[in-house]
């Protein structure tokens, strides 16, 4: 089933808005030899906003709900905001959203959001809470490009698996820590965290750290929100 066909009639016609949006806000990124991508210069593909709508990233009543005053929003990874800024222009309001990526051309991004530079594999500084937080793709390539750095041993089919799902628990570990307490607030990552096992990896670590969560890894969409103590949860398909 391809992902637009799961979403709702309300949700068919979200994606139809950002689709036509992103159409009119910046046509000469947009890739015309694949229907989900951008032009990346910095590196081989970048999606289209709408390619993380159709995937659940961001739906139609997460713009009512975050729309409202004092609800915060964290895109990490955003560089260039296409996405983040298509969003604004559809009514969420540029004070209620931060976007982050270890690029310092981030600060320069077009939009009136705040703006903060940083590495997701230091300590993250203090940004304050959020009731949600994004990945869009930047996750699983930051991972990927992090571990492709790390030394491997030289046994076994995966060797750099123990590596990523450190990597991953301090990630989702730091994001976890910056979530506010209520419905709805949670983690979102689009894009292929390598196979499961690096997931449970990262998943056991937090476990592990005393830091309970609900954790669900599906098609390579992740969502993520905390838990009360002794309430950790995964689920994996």
């Amino acid at each position: 089933m391809k992902d637009n066909e799961k979403l709702t009639p309300e949700g068919r016609a979200f994606l139809a808005r950002v689709r036509e949006a992103e159409e009119r806000l910046f046509p000469e990124l947009l890739d015309p030899r694949h229907p989900r991508r951008l032009s990346s210069s910095r590196r081989s593909w970048e999606y289209r906003p709408s390619h993380h709508v159709s995937r659940g990233l961001w739906g139609p009543a997460d713009l009512a709900r975050l729309s409202e005053p004092g609800r915060r929003v964290l895109s990490v990874g955003a560089h260039p905001a296409c996405f983040e800024h298509l969003l604004c222009t559809l009514g969420l309001p540029p004070r209620n959203l931060v976007v982050a990526d270890v690029d310092p051309a981030i600060a320069t991004c077009v939009g009136a959001m705040e703006k903060v530079v940083f590495d997701i594999f230091d300590p993250w500084p203090e940004l304050g809470r959020f009731d949600l937080i994004l990945f869009p793709e930047s996750l699983c390539i930051a991972l990927g490009d992090r571990v492709a750095r790390e030394p491997a041993p030289d046994a076994g089919p995966f060797p750099r698996d123990p590596a990523a799902g450190r990597l991953l628990a301090h990630v989702l570990g730091e994001a976890l820590r910056r979530l506010e307490v209520g419905d709805g607030v949670e983690i979102r990552a689009d894009g292929p965290m390598s196979h499961p096992a690096v997931v449970h990896a990262a998943s056991a670590a937090l476990d592990a750290a005393g830091q309970d969560h609900h954790l669900v890894y599906e098609r390579f969409f992740l969502r993520v929100r905390t838990a009360p103590r002794g309430a950790s949860e995964r689920r994996f398909s």
